[in-house]
Formats: structure tokens, C-alpha cells, sequence
């Protein structure tokens, strides 16, 4: 395993859309090119911190209406007082440890770390083929945004990289967006000349 920072790679096959989350591509490993080959990324482990973060996020929302409602509690009676000040340093000292817990969280989030699948030495050529266009509107079909004017249907070129190698193993690269132009970068960037 290999962590990686944003700028040193480049992702092939990115999720189109949020709705794309809850369908089947999700379920498709995320593949990057970096100078040294092709690796698998760990979407898992992002996404379960991005979720977490997302949690946190809303606790840290939560917890200054508990801290506010503790001093109310406060300033009406002393038989609430003791509830309120309860309130109050539970609220604080939550929101210091959600804090705490959000920066670790937040850099898993951030984290990329792959698995290298193949070298660049290994690979013989790059065909790019099933080429199609896809809705990749932030709308789950194509039959409810124009109905509800909320997106018009925005389309995208979508390829396969079918990998063949030096030892002529076929890899497939699915879901690769706008395939022969990433390609052509990509040869480009690292400096390739398969």
C-alpha cells in the first residue's frame, strides 16, 4: 500500500455523481494513475471517514442548542441551575472532543492510499473501447428531472481502458471519464511511450 497526496495522481475512474453512491458504481474499485503505474485506491476507508466527519459535523451543530439551552436553565431557578451547568460543561467539553476527533477523522478522509495493480514497465498498450455517453446530471433518472425541471440531462463520454501487458495479461479499467483524452494526459504527464 502506497499513500498519495491529490497532486501526484490522477483518478481515472471517478463516481459521476452523488447518486452514483447508492447505485453499482460504488461498488467499482477507484483506479489512479501515478508516475509509476496503476494503482487501486481504497475508496472504502475515504468513504467511511467522510462519514464519520459528516457525523461529527452534525454532533458539533447539536451541541451549541444543548449549551444554550443549559443556560436558560441556569437563569430561571437554582433546582435547575445544577441541571444547566450540567449541561453546559457537557456541551463544552463535546464539542472540544468532537473537535479533536474531526481532525483525525478529517485526514483519513483526505487520505489516498492504493495498491499497486501494474507498473508502467509491464504495460505493452492502452485501447480505450466501449465508449458511450452517460447522464451525469445530479439527478437520479432521467425521467424525473425534466419532469421536475431540476436538472436537464447533462451527458458525459465514458470508456473502458482495456490494459494490455507485457506478459499479455488484459486488465479492464471501467468507468473511465472522457477516456482517449485521460489517456493522452496521462501518457503526457509520466512521459510514457507505450
Amino acid at each position: 500500500m502506497r499513500k498519495f497526496n491529490y497532486n501526484e495522481i490522477v483518478i481515472l475512474n471517478p463516481l459521476q455523481t452523488r447518486y452514483q453512491m447508492m447505485f453499482s458504481r460504488e461498488f467499482i474499485p477507484l483506479y489512479a494513475a501515478a508516475n509509476d503505474g496503476i494503482y487501486k485506491v481504497n475508496r472504502a476507508k475515504r468513504l467511511g471517514g467522510f462519514a464519520a466527519v459528516v457525523g461529527i459535523t452534525l454532533g458539533i451543530i447539536v451541541l451549541p442548542f444543548i449549551l444554550i439551552y443549559g443556560v436558560f436553565l441556569v437563569s430561571l431557578s437554582s433546582s435547575a441551575s445544577l441541571i444547566g451547568i450540567g449541561l453546559i460543561a457537557g456541551s463544552i467539553f463535546g464539542i472540544n472532543k468532537l473537535v479533536k476527533i474531526g481532525k483525525r477523522f478529517g485526514k483519513i478522509a483526505n487520505e489516498l492510499e492504493g495498491e499497486l495493480v501494474l507498473s508502467w514497465s509491464q504495460v505493452k498498450t492502452i485501447t480505450v473501447m466501449n465508449v458511450r455517453q452517460e447522464n451525469v446530471a445530479n439527478s437520479p433518472s432521467l425521467i424525473i428531472a425534466p419532469t421536475l425541471d431540476i436538472n436537464a440531462p447533462t451527458y458525459k463520454e465514458i470508456g473502458d481502458w482495456h490494459v494490455l501487458t507485457t506478459d499479455r495479461r488484459d486488465i479492464t479499467i471501467p468507468n473511465v471519464d472522457d477516456p482517449h483524452n485521460k489517456l493522452n494526459y496521462v501518457k503526457n504527464r509520466f512521459n510514457l511511450k507505450f
